[in-house]
C-alpha cells in the first residue's frame, strides 16, 4: 500500500511518515485539547521529490558527514541547492484542494513549520534548528516547504546529529496550519525546568505571537504556578514581569509589529485564570504523553490553543521536597524572640529545634524529607519551616489543619503528599507520645526546680572568678545539661491532643461559639506562672495604697524612680517587690534571645506599671481573681447546659479540660523555667564578654552575641581574624536589616526580599477580623506598643496594639481594656497568658501596627473575633 503524501494532523501517528511535531500534534488531537486543524505534508512526499532528482539521501549525508570544515559546508551547500530543483507542482495541487477543504477566507495567513524525523523525540528536541514560517500567503506555500526541506542539510543540525546515536539522514516533513490571532503566547514546562519540581509549572508569555520568544529576542513574563498533586493549580508562585514596547501580530496583511502607547509598557502577559487554566492544561498533556513536556500556546480572543508539545530531555523530574518548596511563617518565633535576634541565639535555635524537637520526631518513627530544615533565616529574622511540621503532623495520625490555629500564622497554601505511618509504626508511636506526656506530668516540677537552681549557681557574684577557659567550659555544660530535661515536646503533644478533641467534638455539642465558651472557661486557673504575675503587681498596687510611704513615691509628681530602693528602704511594697523580681526578673520582652536585658535589669519599668495601676484605680488582687473565678464558673455552666444529659460528653468533656488545664500550666512553667537556664547562660556570656574586653579582644561587652558558637571557639584557639571588624560588620548589617520590612510568611524563598506586606487585606467596611484568643467586648482608645520603651505611656483601658503577644508583655496586661497582635496562635504563651487572665484578645490581625494608630478609638468583640473602628471627627463631619 503506498504511504500517503498528505495526512489530516488528526491521523499523524506515524513519526517516521510524519515527524515529531505532527505526531505530538496528533497526540494532543486524540486527548481532546484544541489544536488549530491543519494538515502534515509526509516525509514521503520529500522522499519522492528527491528520488525524482536521482538524489540518494543517504550516501548524500553520509559523504557529507565524513567531511569537515569548508569542504562539509560546501557539500551541504551543494546538496541544498539540489534539492531546490525538486518539481513539486503536483505535491502543491494536493495541499492546495488540502487547504480548500478547511473552508477559510481566500486572505488567511499561515504557519508552515518542520516536523522532522528527529525533531521532539524522547531523548533529542532539535529544538530551534529547523526552520518556521509565519503569516505564510497561499501562494508562498511551495516556497516555504522547499526551504524547510532544503534545512534538513545544514551545519548546525549535521554538527547536533553527531552527538547522537543514530548517524542516518533525517527526512523532513512539513505541517501546515492556519495562524492564531494571538493576544498572548509563549511556552509552558509541565515541570521546572531547572529544579524538575514536578508540582510547579513554568511558563513563559509575551504579547501576540511567540516568535520573539522562541528565537530568544524578547525578554518574556515569567511565572510559576504552583499546583497540587492531584494537578491541581492552587497559587502563583513567581511573576516576574518584562517591559514589552511592541508585540507582532498577523493581520490579512500579514505580520505586522504593533506598538504601545507607554514607552515602558509592564503589563501581565496573561491573567491569574488564564495562568491556572494553561497550567492545568500543562499537566493534562503531560499526563496523557506519560512523561513532562514542554508545550507551545497561544490565546487568542476567544480560547486557549496547543501548537506543538516536546518532550523535556534535559531534566529530570524531582518529587522530593527542598526547602525552596516549603512554606515558612515567623509567627511562632517572633512570640518570644525580638525583631531581630542575635547571631548567638539565632545559631543556639538553629541547633536546639533540630536536639529537642526534630529529634523526637524522628524517636517517633517519623520520616523528615532529606535537606529540610525546622529553621531559615531572612534578613535577620528566623522563619519555621510549616510545611515540615504538617508532614510530620500528618504522618502521626493528627490533623494539620490545626497548624495554623493553634502555632500562628497563615493556613498551608500547598498541601504536600504524605504518607502515615503504617502498620505497628503508628500504635508505637502514640504509645511512645503517651508515654512522653505521663514523664512531662510526673517529672517537670522536679526539672523545674533543677533549672531554677542553675539560674542561682550562675549569678554574676558567683561567677567573677571564674577564667575565659573556665566560664567556657562551664558554657559547654549546657547543651548535654539539658539533655533529657527539656519537657517542651511532651507538653505541646499534651495541649494538642486534648485542642485536637475539643476542635472535633465541641462544634457539634456547644454550636459556633465554642471556641469563646472553652476560651472563657479557661480563664482564672490560678496555676498559669506567667499569668500570676499579673495578680502579683495588683498585690503591689494594694500595698502601695495601704502603704504611705510606697504611695507617696509612686504618686509622686514629677515622679523619678532612680533611686526607689533608697527611698523605698524597710518597707512592705520593696520586700514583696524584691519578691517579684526574684520570681519573674530573669523573664524579658524577647526573651528567648540571650542579649535581651531582663526584667530585673530594668526594674523601674515595672514600677512605672504599678504607679499607673495606683493612680487609675485598677481593680484589686482579691477583685481580679473573683472577677476571673466568675467568668470561669458561669462559662463551665454553659457549657454543661448544652451538653445536656449526655453524660458521656460532658465526662470526656472534663477529662479533656482537666488535662489541658495541667498542660497550659506546665507549658507557662517549662517557659517560666527555661527562661532561667537562659539567664544562667546570658549570666557566663555577660561575664566572658567582660574578660575578652579588657583582654583587647572585643569592642564592648555584648560584641559577644555578635559570634556563633563556632566563631567563639575559633577567637579563643587564636584565630588570626580582625573579629573587632568582623563585628563592627555584622551590626552595620544588623542595622540594615532593622530598616528593612519583611513577611509574615513566605511562600517562594527565591522571591521573599521582593514581597511587600499589606496591611489592610483583614479590612471589611472599618471592621478588621482575627482570631479570637480570650472572650469579651471592649472599646476604648489604642495604644501602639513596639517596645518596652513604651510601657511608661500605656494607660489604663487602652487597647494594646502589639506585633505578638510576648509572654515579656505580660505585666501591661493588668492596665490594658484589650489586646489585639499581628501575629500568635491559640497555643502561643501570650495566648494562655491573656486567656488565663481573661483579656479580651484578638490575634492574626494582618498589619495591625501600621493600621492603627494612639488614641484611635476601637471596639473587639474577642468572642467572634472582629474589630470595628470608629470613624474619625472628620469622617463623621462629612457624613453629617
Amino acid at each position: 500500500m503506498a504511504r500517503p503524501l498528505i495526512l489530516p494532523l488528526s491521523q499523524c501517528h506515524d513519526v517516521t511518515l510524519t515527524g515529531g511535531k505532527a505526531t505530538g500534534l496528533a497526540k494532543l488531537i486524540a486527548a481532546g485539547f484544541s489544536v488549530p486543524q491543519g494538515f502534515c505534508v509526509t516525509t514521503e512526499a520529500y522522499i519522492q521529490c528527491l528520488q525524482a532528482l536521482g538524489f540518494v539521501e543517504n550516501e548524500e549525508w553520509q559523504r557529507a558527514r565524513a567531511l569537515s570544515g569548508d569542504e562539509r559546508a560546501s557539500a551541504l551547500g551543494a546538496c541544498r541547492t539540489r534539492i531546490r530543483q525538486a518539481e513539486i507542482f503536483q505535491l502543491a495541487v494536493q495541499w492546495r484542494m488540502t487547504l480548500q477543504a478547511l473552508s477559510l477566507a481566500p486572505s488567511q495567513r499561515w504557519t508552515v513549520r518542520s516536523s522532522a524525523t528527529n525533531e521532539d523525540a524522547a531523548h533529542t528536541s532539535f529544538a530551534g534548528l529547523y526552520r518556521t514560517h509565519l503569516g505564510v500567503i497561499l501562494s508562498d506555500i511551495d516556497s516555504a516547504v522547499m526551504d524547510l526541506w532544503t534545512s534538513l542539510w545544514e551545519e548546525r543540525v549535521m554538527s547536533y546529529v553527531a552527538h547522537t546515536k543514530d548517524q542516518t539522514a533525517p527526512r523532513m516533513a512539513v505541517v501546515i496550519q492556519p495562524m492564531i490571532d494571538a493576544q498572548s503566547a509563549g511556552v509552558a514546562y509541565s515541570i521546572h525546568p531547572v529544579t524538575g519540581r514536578s508540582n510547579q509549572v513554568t511558563i513563559n508569555a509575551v504579547p501576540g505571537l511567540a516568535a520573539s520568544l522562541v528565537d530568544g529576542t524578547v525578554k518574556p513574563d515569567q511565572y510559576v504556578v504552583e499546583v497540587t498533586h492531584d494537578k491541581r493549580p492552587i497559587l502563583v508562585r513567581k511573576r516576574i514581569l518584562a517591559h514589552h514596547s511592541q508585540r507582532l501580530a498577523v493581520s490579512k496583511e500579514g505580520l505586522q509589529v504593533e506598538r504601545f502607547g507607554d514607552a515602558t509598557h509592564i503589563q501581565s502577559s496573561l491573567t491569574d485564570a488564564q495562568l491556572f487554566s494553561l497550567a492545568q492544561t500543562t499537566k493534562q498533556a503531560e499526563q496523557a504523553f506519560g512523561h513532562p513536556i514542554d508545550l507551545e500556546w497561544a490565546f487568542d480572543a476567544e480560547q486557549l490553543w496547543l501548537v506543538q508539545a516536546r518532550p523535556i530531555t534535559t531534566v529530570r523530574p524531582a518529587s522530593n521536597l527542598t526547602n525552596d518548596d516549603c512554606e515558612w511563617s515567623r509567627t511562632n518565633f517572633k512570640e518570644t524572640l525580638p525583631e531581630l535576634p542575635s547571631l548567638l541565639s539565632l545559631s543556639f535555635l538553629e541547633r536546639f529545634m533540630d536536639r529537642h524537637v526534630l529529634s523526637h520526631y524522628r524517636r517517633l518513627g517519623c520520616c523528615i524529607p532529606e535537606g529540610l530544615t525546622a529553621v531559615r533565616v531572612l534578613r535577620g529574622r528566623p522563619y519555621l519551616n510549616v510545611t515540615l511540621f504538617h508532614i510530620l503532623i500528618a504522618q502521626l495520625g493528627g490533623d494539620p489543619s490545626l497548624n495554623a490555629e493553634q502555632m500562628g500564622g497563615e493556613p498551608l497554601q500547598t498541601i504536600p503528599k504524605v504518607q502515615p505511618l503504617k502498620g505497628a509504626a503508628l500504635p508505637r508511636a502514640l504509645w511512645m507520645m503517651w508515654a512522653e506526656m505521663r514523664r512531662v506530668e510526673r517529672s517537670g516540677p522536679r526539672l523545674f526546680r533543677e533549672m531554677k537552681e542553675l539560674a542561682s549557681t550562675y549569678r554574676r557574684e558567683h561567677i567573677l572568678h571564674l577564667s575565659v577557659e573556665e566560664l567556657v567550659r562551664e558554657l559547654d555544660r549546657f547543651g548535654p545539661w539539658l539533655e533529657g530535661r527539656d519537657v517542651t515536646f511532651g507538653i505541646v503533644g499534651g495541649v494538642g491532643q486534648c485542642l485536637g478533641v475539643f476542635s472535633r467534638f465541641l462544634p457539634r455539642w456547644l454550636g459556633p461559639d465554642w471556641r469563646g465558651l472553652l476560651n472563657a472557661a479557661l480563664q482564672g486557673q490560678g496555676t498559669v506562672i506567667s499569668a500570676q504575675q499579673i495578680v502579683r503587681l495588683a498585690e503591689l498596687t494594694d500595698i502601695a495604697r495601704d502603704e504611705p510611704a510606697a504611695g507617696t513615691f509612686l504618686s509622686s509628681e514629677p515622679w523619678i524612680a532612680s533611686g526607689f530602693r533608697e527611698t523605698l528602704a524597710d518597707t512592705k511594697f520593696l520586700r514583696t517587690f524584691d519578691r517579684y523580681l526574684e520570681d519573674y526578673g530573669h523573664r524579658a520582652v524577647g526573651e528567648s534571645d540571650l542579649m535581651s536585658p531582663r526584667l530585673v535589669d530594668t526594674p523601674e519599668s515595672i514600677l512605672a506599671i504599678v504607679r499607673v495601676q495606683l493612680i487609675a484605680g485598677s481593680p484589686s488582687q482579691k477583685s481580679i481573681l473573683l472577677r476571673q473565678g466568675n467568668a470561669r464558673t458561669a462559662a463551665l455552666a454553659r457549657i454543661k447546659q448544652r451538653i445536656g444529659r449526655r453524660y458521656h460528653r460532658w465526662m470526656l468533656f472534663m477529662w479533656c479540660y482537666r488535662r489541658v488545664c495541667r498542660f497550659f500550666a506546665l507549658r507557662e512553667a517549662n517557659r517560666h523555667h527555661l527562661m532561667y537556664y537562659s539567664t544562667a547562660l546570658r549570666s557566663l556570656l555577660v561575664r566572658l564578654g567582660d574578660l575578652l574586653v579588657e583582654q583587647g579582644r572585643l569592642h564592648q561587652v555584648d560584641d559577644i552575641f555578635f559570634l556563633t558558637t563556632g566563631d567563639r571557639d575559633d577567637l579563643l584557639a587564636g584565630d588570626t581574624r580582625d573579629w573587632k571588624a568582623v563585628i563592627k560588620a555584622r551590626r552595620a548589617e544588623r542595622d540594615h536589616d532593622a530598616a528593612l520590612e519583611v513577611p509574615g510568611t513566605i511562600r517562594d524563598w527565591e522571591t521573599a526580599s521582593e514581597q511587600i506586606v499589606t496591611s489592610d487585606k483583614s479590612e471589611r467596611n472599618g471592621v478588621l477580623s482575627g482570631t479570637p484568643i480570650s472572650v469579651g467586648n471592649v472599646t476604648g482608645p489604642v495604644r501602639v506598643v513596639r517596645s518596652s520603651a513604651d510601657w511608661s505611656r500605656v494607660m489604663p483601658g487602652e487597647i494594646l496594639v502589639v506585633p505578638v503577644i510576648d509572654p515579656g508583655l505580660a505585666p501591661l496586661f493588668g492596665l490594658a481594656g484589650g489586646l489585639i497582635s499581628e501575629m500568635g496562635g491559640t497555643l502561643s504563651h501570650g495566648a494562655i497568658i491573656a486567656r488565663e487572665y481573661g483579656l479580651p484578645t484578638i490575634v492574626n490581625v494582618e498589619g495591625a501596627m501600621a493600621r492603627f494608630a494612639d488614641g484611635q478609638r476601637i471596639t473587639i468583640d474577642a468572642a467572634s473575633g472582629t474589630i470595628c473602628i470608629e470613624p474619625s471627627p472628620q469622617q463623621e463631619d462629612r457624613w453629617s
